[in-house]
């Protein structure tokens, strides 16, 4: 397909490595015609009803018109059923309309097609359609950046509790340990005067038994004496 711009090229002319600068836009064959190739387009039979417009209409915007049948892709929609309110191709008037009364050329029921009512309805409500889209697509891309700014606003605010939880774990820790170490402390200093008592008690025990063993050169005095020392 040519490309479409103010300031296109003969699509034909540009197939055969010429660059001539184009005129008219022909919306059935979709291509750029100069003033030479418009001449021979026009003589040809099959393009004799083709619809051509000035280039500086196109304003390099796409002229897209689908005019390939749904039912059967590789044939081109030539007629209208006014009994069906729908385009068909020659191939669905074989199969699908071969007893309605009403099929006609396109061209002929397009005819005042763009000073009717009805396409002026078309148009208005088209125009209000893309109005409507447009504005649902711009809610849309704000609702999508109010979405990302939401996100990462509640990143952060989960980094921030992060270091809250950390701040408080690590006051807790240090509590707990000092409470250990006081704990440690007093339990460290309690064994230890109970060991001393222990080995103090242990050393009497000693001499006792040492005594006791000499009891028998003691007279009752001394073996009485020992006997208060336990």
């Amino acid at each position: 397909m040519a490309s479409k711009s103010p300031n296109m090229f003969c699509g034909t002319c540009s197939r055969r490595s010429r660059s001539t600068k184009a005129v008219k836009y022909c919306t059935d064959c979709e291509d750029a015609l100069c003033s030479e190739c418009l001449d021979v387009h026009g003589t040809i039979k099959s393009c004799a009803s083709h619809h051509v417009i000035d280039v500086n209409v196109i304003d390099g915007r796409p002229f897209i018109v689908n005019k390939s049948c749904e039912v059967h892709p590789d044939m081109v929609l030539e007629l209208f059923c006014s009994n069906h309110d729908t385009l068909c191709c020659r191939s669905c008037m074989a199969s699908d309309h071969r007893s309605c009364d009403k099929l006609m050329p396109i061209e002929v029921a397009a005819k005042g097609v763009k000073s009717s009512t009805m396409f002026e309805e078309i148009n208005t409500d088209v125009r209000i359609l893309n109005t409507a889209i447009n504005e649902l697509e711009d809610k849309k891309r704000k609702g999508m950046l109010c979405l990302n700014d939401s996100k990462k606003t509640v990143q952060q605010e989960v980094k921030n509790l992060k270091g809250q939880l950390q701040k408080r774990i690590q006051e807790i820790e240090a509590a707990l340990m000092s409470e250990i170490d006081t704990m440690y402390t007093n339990l460290s200093k309690e064994s230890s005067d109970d060991l001393q008592k222990i080995c103090d008690r242990r050393k009497r025990y000693k001499i006792f038994l040492n005594n006791l063993c000499l009891s028998q050169h003691m007279d009752q005095k001394d073996k009485y004496l020992c006997s208060l020392t336990i």
